[in-house]
């Protein structure tokens, strides 16, 4: 019963300790992810930046939320063993590897959190972004505010010499209107130029107007009123679905299409290793346990800022080693996808299983 009751008092102080981790992050990272997102939707309300804001959470989460919890390790046990607390849990005769009991649980529930994102939900992300940008470009394309004359939108691109400020028509209009399906590039110069948005679907209307096609001197075709309506929402999805780059797939869909032999040769060693590598973010959690613990005791000595740092060194040198060493290595062909991958992870044991003998038998 004892060390039921120390398992839970570690486990509530490493909850604290990730909370306050994961606190800090985002103080520091909101500014700046604002930012991003007024700069990547601009012009849309605050309802679409705040909706925005979630996405680029999520994308970093899978990478930041191990190195908040390396920190609460760091934090919590180097607290514990500075305050003789660790040295009170051997002398009420409880094995010094019980208490890694408690960050294993956590480690596991954050693991199997982690797993569920990165092979569910991250892979439909920039398709979610790429609807959040369409929605803020539609709104500006149908609220275009007086005085504002050029847009741009992907490859989509308005200009104009004025606007009307009592009927909102635009005067000197340039629009460059990207290939769509078998339609080629045009260019269109034109008086005046009402827009609206349906649907996703721009539609314009154009007076006194000249269509000019790329790379075209001459036969430009001439119009006294024309509209036309480009599918700004399906032009731009449908380049994201045909990208054929493992990141936008589900861990489902990779491991059906390997079943199904569906994949350019060329390609499988990168989907092969994306499956593995999503695996790797997720048992981070249980890697950094076992170099978290022992640096925060082993350094109780010194300044938590020292504890800190070291273990702020060990993330940053294992997301390093696996974004660089564990990636080229393993879509190379020069070793399988899967021991690649695990690679890191598997030098950062060597590291930590020791350390951690020699912390716990202090």
């Amino acid at each position: 019963m004892p060390a039921v009751k120390l398992q839970l008092y570690v486990l509530r102080q490493l909850a604290v300790a990730l909370a306050f981790a994961v606190g800090g992050i985002l103080v520091v990272a909101m500014p700046g992810i604002a930012v991003s997102a007024v700069h990547r939707l601009p012009g849309a309300d605050a309802i679409l930046v705040l909706r925005y804001v979630p996405i680029v959470l999520q994308t970093i989460a899978p990478y930041v939320l191990p190195i908040c919890f390396l920190l609460a390790l760091v934090a919590t046990f180097g607290r514990l063993a500075a305050d003789r607390e660790w040295t009170a849990i051997q002398m009420a005769g409880v094995r010094p590897a019980k208490m890694l009991l408690p960050p294993l649980a956590l480690a596991l529930a954050l693991g199997a959190g982690t797993q569920w994102m990165v092979s569910t939900q991250l892979p439909h992300l920039k398709t979610r972004s790429r609807q959040l940008e369409i929605q803020a470009s539609t709104a500006v394309l149908e609220n275009l505010r007086p005085g504002r004359t050029s847009l741009k939108i992907g490859e989509f691109v308005l200009e104009a010499l004025w606007q009307d400020p009592d009927t909102r028509l635009l005067h000197e209009v340039y629009i460059r209107k990207p290939a769509s399906g078998d339609e080629e590039r045009l260019d269109y110069h034109a008086e005046t130029a009402q827009l609206r948005v349906v649907d996703g679907v721009l539609l314009a209307t154009l007076t006194d107007l000249h269509v000019v096609r790329p790379g075209e001197e001459t036969g430009q075709t001439y119009h006294e009123w024309f509209e036309f309506e480009f599918p700004l929402l399906d032009h731009v999805q449908g380049r994201r679905k045909s990208s054929p780059r493992p990141r936008y797939k589900t861990s489902q869909e990779i491991t059906d299409l390997l079943a199904r032999g569906e994949i350019d040769p060329r390609l499988v060693p990168s989907y092969r290793f994306e499956l593995h590598y999503r695996w790797v973010l997720s048992c981070a959690y249980l890697l950094f346990v076992f170099l978290g613990v022992p640096t925060g005791l082993i350094l109780r000595h010194g300044t938590q800022l020292a504890a800190l740092a070291a273990s702020s060194g060990y993330g940053l040198l294992y997301y390093l080693l696996n974004m660089r060493l564990a990636k080229d290595v393993g879509i190379s062909g020069a070793v399988h996808p899967a021991l690649g991958a695990w690679l890191p992870t598997a030098l950062g044991l060597l590291v930590a299983l020791p350390l951690l003998r020699r912390a716990l038998a202090r």
